[in-house]
C-alpha cells in the first residue's frame, strides 16, 4: 500500500461523492426509526450527545438496533466483531481487549486504561472487564471509530462504544425468554415494564444464563475441573423514570451482575528455557485442550447506579446531568504453566481486583441563530480507586543465570493501590453556513492525575517497600474541526481532524516502580454517506490517517533477576486505511450488508528488546540488545476484515414472518505482539454464522435458532509471552456453538 495523505483521501472521497450524486434519487425525508418505508430503516443515535440520524453524523458509525441484536445473538462485546469495520475483540487475563482501527491497549495487568471508551446509558466504564453487563437489557449499540477526544475525552483514542439500555414503556408489557444451547447451556431472562402513576414508569429485568460445560477439555485425570471456560451469569436491572413536567425527565437505574467462570493460559509452543520445558511436560498446544492442576476461577461481581436528569429550559436550550457510581470485584485463579507436573514445576496466579468509580457529567445543548448553530458545552469529573493484589506462586523457580530450576518455592506478591482523578471542560459546535454546508469546531481540556502505592514481596521479603507513593499529572488539549457538505439529496461529504489522549499511569504487577506517559494520536477522516435508489441502498465510505505516538507497550523483562512485565512508551507509528459499509435491499425479501476495511498500522520508530528469543537478555535497563521494529504491525491490527451478511425475510402464509440470515467474516493476519512472533500470530481466517427467526402474525412470541462458527474453526484471540514459564501463551476463540430460544410477550 502506498502512503496515503489527507489530500489523497479528500480527493478520493470527493470523486466518489460526485459519482454518487450524479445517480442519486430525488430528496425525501428520512424514514422513522425502525421503519423501512421506501427503504432501509433509519436509526437515531446519540453519538454526538444529541439525537440525530446515524446518516447525519460526520464520522464512521455503526448502529445496531434491538431487532438486529436479537437476530444476530449479540450477547457479549466479542459478538460485535464482524459487525463493525476494523473492530477486533480478544480476551486475556479476563480482560476484554477492544481494538478499533488498529488502536488498542497494550496492557493486561488489571489497572490499565482502555483505548476505546465504553459508556452504558452515558456512564463511562473504566474497567474493560466489566462491560458485558450492558447486555442485560440492551436496546441499541453505537460504535464510533477513530479518536473521539473532544466529546468523549481521555481513553477514546481508538473510538467509543455506547450501549443504550431500554427504559420503561408507556403501557404495561412484559416478556420472558428461555434458551438452550450446546455445552450444556441453558438460561432464562425476562422483564416487566409499564407506568405506576401518571408521571412515573418502571422497568424490571432479570437474567440467568448457565453454560455448565466449558469450551476447553482438561486432559489430566484427577484435575479439580474436567472443563475450563464454563460461564454462569445472573443479575438484573431496575430503572425508574419520572416526568414531573413535559420538559423534565429524571431516570434512576441500578444494575447488578454476578459472573462465575474460569480461564487459563493456553500454551502455544515450548518454553525457550530447556530446564522449564522439561519440567512442564506433558503440555498440549492444541486449541481447547489443556493440562492443569489448579482450580481455575474467574469470578466477578458488578454493581452500578446511574441517575440522569434531562431538562428542556426552552425550545433552544436543554441541560443533562449523568451521575454514576460503580463497584467492581473480581477473583482470578489461573494455572500459569498449562501443565499438571507438580512437584517438578507448578505455577499459579491468584489475583483479586476491587475498584470503585464515580463519574459526573453535565451537558448544555443550545440552538442559536435560528437553529443554524448547534452547540454543546460540557463538564466531566472522574474519580476512580482500584486495589489490585496479585500472588504468583512457583514451586521450584527458574534461574536465568544458570538456566536451571532452583529446588525451592518462590512466592511473588504484588500490590497496587491506584487513585485516578480527572476533570475536563469541553465544547463542540456545528454551524450551518448554508442549507447544505456546515462547519464543525470543538475543543476539550483534560486534567488527569494518578497516585499509586505499590509493593512487591519475594518469598515474604520486601523488595519494593509498601510505602512507595508516586503522583503524576497530565494535561491535554484535544481539538476537533471539520466540515459537512450535502453534495446531493441524501449524499453527504464530510471531513474532520481530531486529536486523542490516553492517560498515562503506573504499571501494576511489577517489581519496581514503573510510570509511563500518555498516548497521543492526531489525524483526520474523510468520508461519504449516501442513500440511493429510493433509499434501498446505503453506502458509506471513509478514509483515515493517524500519527500515533508514545504507545503504551507491555514487555517481558528481568528486573532484579526476576521475570516481570514492564510498560514503556513506544516511539511512533502510523495508521491509514479505508472502511466501507453497504446495505442493499436486493428485493422486498433479500437484504445484503457488507462491512469491511483495508488498513496499514505499523511502527515507524520503535527499538526494544525481545525476550521471547533468548533467555535472560532483556533487563529493565537493557540498551545493548535492542532491535528496530520499524515496519512491524501494531498488536491486534489486521490488514483487512470483511463481513458479508445476507438476510431473507418472508411471510409464511398467514402464520407469520420468517427471517433467515447467513454471515461470513474474513480477517487478515493478526499479530498479538510487536515482534510478529509466529506462535502469537493468527493467520488469515474466516468464520461463518447462521440465524433463523420466526414471529407469528399476532407478535405474541418469537422463536430463534443459530449456529456460530459453523466450520468449528480454531483461531487465536490473544497472545503474550508468559514470563513464569518463558513461553508463548494466550487464548482461543469460541468453537462451534448452536442453540435456540423462545420469547413470549404479554
Amino acid at each position: 500500500m502506498k502512503k496515503l495523505t489527507m489530500a489523497r483521501l479528500f480527493a478520493a472521497a470527493s470523486m466518489v461523492s460526485l459519482a454518487i450524486s450524479g445517480n442519486s434519487a430525488s430528496a425525501q425525508t428520512a424514514a422513522p426509526e425502525g421503519e423501512e418505508a421506501n427503504g432501509i430503516a433509519d436509526i437515531v443515535v446519540t453519538a454526538q450527545k444529541r439525537s440525530e440520524s446515524s446518516q447525519t453524523v460526520p464520522a464512521s458509525i455503526t448502529a445496531l438496533d434491538d431487532k438486529a441484536l436479537d437476530l444476530r445473538q449479540i450477547s457479549s462485546v466479542s459478538d460485535l466483531q464482524g459487525q463493525v469495520p476494523s473492530l477486533v475483540v480478544g480476551e486475556l487475563f479476563g480482560t476484554n481487549l477492544i481494538t478499533l482501527r488498529g488502536i488498542s491497549t497494550g496492557q493486561t495487568s488489571g489497572s490499565e486504561d482502555p483505548s476505546v471508551a465504553t459508556h452504558i446509558n452515558g456512564a463511562y466504564q473504566p474497567r474493560s472487564r466489566s462491560i458485558d453487563v450492558a447486555m442485560v437489557d440492551l436496546q441499541r449499540v453505537e460504535v464510533l471509530s477513530g479518536p473521539q477526544g473532544t466529546l468523549y475525552g481521555r481513553n477514546a483514542t481508538g473510538g467509543a462504544v455506547n450501549y443504550v439500555l431500554r427504559g420503561p414503556s408507556d403501557t404495561f408489557e412484559g416478556e420472558l425468554t428461555g434458551r438452550a444451547a450446546n455445552y450444556e447451556r441453558f438460561g432464562i431472562s425476562g422483564s416487566v415494564s409499564g407506568p405506576i402513576g401518571d408521571s412515573v414508569g418502571i422497568r424490571v429485568t432479570g437474567l440467568y444464563d448457565n453454560q455448565a460445560e466449558g469450551f476447553s477439555r482438561v486432559l489430566n485425570a484427577n484435575a479439580p475441573k474436567d472443563r475450563l471456560e464454563e460461564n454462569r451469569v445472573y443479575g438484573g436491572r431496575v430503572v425508574v423514570e419520572a416526568k414531573p413536567s413535559d420538559r423534565v425527565t429524571i431516570t434512576v437505574e441500578g444494575i447488578g451482575l454476578n459472573t462465575k467462570s474460569s480461564t487459563a493460559f493456553f500454551p502455544f509452543g515450548q518454553s525457550i528455557a530447556p530446564a522449564i520445558n522439561a519440567a512442564v511436560q506433558p503440555q498440549t498446544y492444541l486449541a481447547h485442550e489443556i493440562y492443569t492442576d489448579e482450580n481455575a476461577q474467574l469470578n466477578s461481581q458488578y454493581y452500578q447506579g446511574i441517575a440522569t436528569i434531562n431538562a428542556e429550559l426552552s425550545d433552544n436550550v436543554s441541560i443533562k446531568s449523568i451521575s454514576a457510581y460503580q463497584d467492581y470485584h473480581q477473583l482470578m485463579v489461573i494455572d500459569s504453566d498449562g501443565s499438571a507436573t507438580s512437584p517438578k514445576l507448578r505455577t499459579a496466579t491468584n489475583q483479586v481486583t476491587d475498584s470503585q468509580t464515580f463519574t459526573q457529567e453535565f451537558n448544555v445543548n443550545t440552538k442559536l441563530i435560528d437553529g443554524r448553530l448547534n452547540s454543546i458545552f460540557g463538564f466531566f469529573y472522574f474519580h476512580d480507586d482500584i486495589d489490585l493484589q496479585t500472588d504468583l506462586t512457583t514451586f521450584r523457580s527458574f534461574s536465568a543465570a544458570t538456566g536451571s530450576l532452583n529446588p525451592f518455592t518462590s512466592v511473588l506478591s504484588f500490590h497496587t493501590f491506584q487513585k485516578a482523578r480527572s476533570y475536563a471542560f469541553f465544547t463542540d459546535h456545528t454551524f450551518s453556513v448554508t442549507d447544505s454546508i456546515r462547519l464543525i469546531a470543538g475543543l476539550r481540556y483534560n486534567h488527569d492525575e494518578k497516585t499509586a502505592q505499590q509493593s512487591f514481596f519475594f518469598n515474604g521479603n520486601p523488595v519494593l517497600a509498601p510505602t512507595t507513593i508516586n503522583k503524576i499529572v497530565f494535561e491535554s488539549w484535544t481539538p476537533r474541526f471539520g466540515f459537512q457538505v450535502d453534495v446531493a439529496p441524501r449524499v453527504m461529504l464530510y471531513g474532520t481532524y481530531s486529536k486523542g489522549f490516553k492517560s498515562g499511569g503506573f504499571a501494576s504487577n511489577v517489581n519496581a516502580v514503573n510510570p509511563f506517559n500518555p498516548e497521543k494520536i492526531s489525524g483526520g477522516e474523510i468520508g461519504v454517506k449516501s442513500e440511493l435508489a429510493d433509499r434501498r441502498i446505503r453506502l458509506n465510505l471513509s478514509g483515515y490517517y493517524y500519527d500515533y505516538s508514545d504507545l503504551q507497550v507491555q514487555n517481558a523483562v528481568l528486573v532484579n533477576g526476576i521475570p516481570s512485565f514492564r510498560v514503556r512508551n513506544a516511539a511512533k507509528s502510523r495508521i491509514y486505511g479505508v472502511e466501507a459499509q453497504l446495505q442493499a435491499m436486493l428485493s422486498d425479501n433479500f437484504k445484503l450488508d457488507i462491512a469491511g476495511m483495508v488498513q496499514s498500522a505499523k511502527y515507524t520508530d520503535f527499538s526494544t528488546c525481545n525476550n521471547t528469543l533468548v533467555v535472560g537478555t532483556c533487563t529493565a535497563a537493557a540498551n545493548t540488545t535492542l532491535i528496530n521494529l520499524k515496519g512491524n504491525w501494531l498488536n491486534r491490527a489486521p490488514n483487512y476484515t470483511v463481513n458479508v451478511g445476507l438476510e431473507y425475510k418472508t411471510e409464511v402464509g398467514s402464520a407469520g414472518e420468517l427471517t433467515l440470515r447467513g454471515e461470513s467474516l474474513f480477517s487478515g493476519t493478526v499479530h498479538f505482539d510487536e515482534f510478529a512472533s509466529a506462535l502469537v500470530t493468527q493467520k488469515a481466517y474466516s468464520l461463518q454464522n447462521f440465524y433463523v427467526s420466526f414471529t407469528p402474525t399476532s407478535d405474541r412470541f418469537t422463536l430463534r435458532a443459530y449456529v456460530k462458527n459453523i466450520g468449528d474453526t480454531d483461531y487465536k484471540t490473544s497472545g503474550f509471552f508468559q514470563t513464569a514459564t518463558l513461553q508463548q501463551a494466550g487464548n482461543w476463540g469460541a468453537p462451534r456453538t448452536f442453540g435456540a430460544e423462545a420469547t413470549i410477550r404479554f
